[in-house]
């Protein structure tokens, strides 16, 4: 394929980048066909960190205030308003997350006592001060079998199940 029918077809990316944001129109309130192209790229471009004035000039748009103008459009807000909104859900905090700041906490002590309250934070955090609540659970069987020495039948008999409880069904 020569250049000037390279240049020509859009990059496979900005078709399915565009596909994607064109799937997500109807969940932001938007009709599809009613953003340009460029206004799409505006979006996605500030939804990604971009000041206004750079996502303009990303999008393509002559001067900051044509991008201005275009990023106050009703449309335009709401799809991002749904991006930032989408962002703000998927954002995870994990125990994993916590425990590294708290390290990064603990290094960063200035005495003994600033590393005593962070080692009491993971404590808290990883449940190790708090007794074992998990329920106990005493088997008692009357006979002179041991266990290990019982057939797959007869554990099965003492646990409650049917004897076909162990084979795959077909459903």
């Amino acid at each position: 394929m020569d250049q000037a029918a390279q240049l020509e077809q859009p990059s496979t990316d900005l078709v399915s980048a565009r596909t994607e944001f064109q799937s997500r129109m109807p969940y932001m309130g938007i009709s599809r066909g009613s953003l340009t192209m460029q206004q799409e790229k505006l979006v996605m471009l500030m939804v990604s960190g971009m000041s206004t004035a750079a996502a303009g000039r990303g999008a393509g748009y002559s001067c900051q205030q044509a991008a201005y103008a275009a990023a106050k459009l009703p449309d335009v807000q709401k799809a991002l308003e749904y991006y930032r909104e989408e962002m703000r859900e998927t954002v995870k905090f994990t125990a994993q997350n916590a425990h590294m700041m708290y390290m990064e906490a603990y290094n960063a002590s200035a005495n003994a006592t600033e590393m005593k309250n962070t080692t009491d934070s993971l404590v808290k955090l990883h449940g190790l001060g708090v007794p074992d609540t998990a329920p106990q659970v005493n088997i008692n069987i009357n006979g002179t079998k041991q266990l290990e020495r019982m057939t797959d039948e007869d554990l099965l008999k003492i646990a409650g199940k049917d004897l076909h409880y162990l084979e795959p069904r077909g459903d």
